[in-house]
């Protein structure tokens, strides 16, 4: 019924998990939640409520743990995110070494379903990476959005690199050019 209508999934999805508030959500009444009849056990499995609440719980602990659970996962990538630089869809990764890393990390400390490639998406949803091809819009909006972890003074020495970057992308594009022009040149004077 639901997914014939997804508004009202969403809705209730909403509902259910409190707004999507780890703190709320870790605290819920497990044999409620997952009782046969429950709005909750028709939006999703048994397992992956278990999982929800499960993987709620740790949260709330790496929060404790960290100060947030942004600055924990800020941390595995030194606080700046991973600028991909692809020029072509099929360079696009499922997974990565670092999603790698930070999945085993959460498996160990107790979270359910956070395989690499289920983090790597989380990866690209929350900015960690900016997969967006070099010639899409967005690449460079991403690449310059600070992470919300900098200090004042990283947020200085990203914008510096930033500047430097493009600089250097500039330079590069104009060899290029002129190196792809040098064998029309000599074209026309072997023609000559």
């Amino acid at each position: 019924m639901y997914s014939l209508f997804p508004n009202i999934s969403a809705m209730y999805s909403r509902e259910v998990f409190m707004d999507f508030d780890p703190a709320s959500v870790s605290k819920i009444n497990e044999k409620k939640f997952v009782a046969p009849g429950s709005i909750a056990n028709s939006l999703l499995s048994e397992q992956k409520l278990r999982a929800v609440l499960e993987n709620a719980r740790q949260i709330v602990k790496i929060a404790d743990e960290f100060g947030s659970f942004d600055k924990y996962c800020w941390g595995f990538l030194n606080h700046k995110p991973i600028a991909s630089k692809f020029r072509y869809p099929r360079q696009v990764p499922v997974k990565s070494p670092k999603a790698d890393t930070i999945s085993k990390d959460m498996v160990r400390r107790g979270f359910r379903g956070v395989g690499p490639t289920v983090i790597y998406s989380f990866m690209q949803a929350a900015g960690l990476t900016n997969d967006h091809l070099v010639s899409c819009f967005r690449f460079k909006e991403c690449d310059a959005l600070p992470t919300p972890c900098m200090s004042g003074t990283d947020m200085v020495n990203a914008a510096a690199e930033l500047e430097t970057d493009e600089r250097r992308t500039e330079n590069l594009s104009g060899k290029m050019t002129a190196e792809a022009d040098l064998p029309m040149v000599i074209d026309t004077l072997t023609i000559s």
